[in-house]
């Protein structure tokens, strides 16, 4: 089967309001938490969270900046075509 594979490179200033992190321990009753929240938290608390959704992080960004993107199509026979985009 055909595949697309996307790499980026880039960063992204997150509202910490919309921004979730996603409990990594089983025994939390509180699963999801907000990055207003997280910034709460010590260190290493923290560390017990995960961002939930770089997508939505991305996409309800303040600010950020794209600077590499490659979409990369897989053919079944192994060859590979790139195109690739430098932004800035």
């Amino acid at each position: 089967m055909t595949k697309i594979v996307v790499e980026f490179s880039g960063w992204v200033e997150c509202d910490s309001d919309k921004v979730m992190f996603q409990s990594l321990s089983e025994d939390n009753s509180r699963q999801l938490i907000t990055g207003t929240e997280w910034l709460r938290l010590s260190e290493d608390e923290q560390d017990d969270y995960i961002l939930e959704d770089y997508t939505e992080a991305q996409r309800t960004a303040l600010y950020g900046s794209l600077e590499h993107l490659d979409v990369i199509v897989v053919n079944d026979d192994g060859t590979e075509k790139t195109a690739s985009r430098t932004y800035s």
